[in-house]
């Protein structure tokens, strides 16, 4: 069975005049490579930034805080997936996690959204088997990768 360290870091950049800002899981090195999990799902939600800070309106961030509520609940409840990074950058935010059974995701996926309003994300499917996009992530925020 595995088990979730739910601790998020926070990093910061910029980039093209604008903030980026980064929540990670930095406590799931235990599970780098875990073989039942080869697969990164990645849902982005493309929106229209304030001109002067690049990030979301506050109703808009209300919506993204619902939908992602919704979202892990549904598919960190049984481990379909491992939610490890949450990007945030001028018209751009992307939930990043670890799968299992791709063939099951757009059924938990739809269940975990009957009834809300309709979100205009996009999701694709990665292979990467050797969690190299998480261990990435740890060194390019600063976090430790021993």
């Amino acid at each position: 069975m595995i088990s979730i360290d739910d601790r998020w870091f926070a990093a910061e950049g910029k980039e093209d005049g604008f903030p980026i800002l980064i929540r990670g899981r930095g406590h799931l090195k235990d599970l780098v490579g875990t073989k039942s999990h080869p697969h990164i799902l990645r849902i982005t939600w493309d929106y229209v930034p304030d001109e002067n800070s690049g990030m979301p309106s506050r109703d808009l961030i209300a919506s993204m805080a619902s939908f992602e509520e919704a979202i892990f609940g549904a598919l960190e409840k049984d481990n379909l997936c491992i939610f490890y990074k949450i990007y945030l950058h001028n018209g751009i935010k992307e939930w990043s996690g670890y799968c299992s059974e791709i063939e099951v995701l757009q059924e938990q996926i739809n269940k975990a959204l009957f009834g809300h309003e309709q979100y205009p994300i996009q999701m694709a499917i990665e292979n990467d088997p050797e969690w190299k996009d998480y261990t990435n992530l740890l060194k390019n925020t600063g976090q430790s990768v021993d």
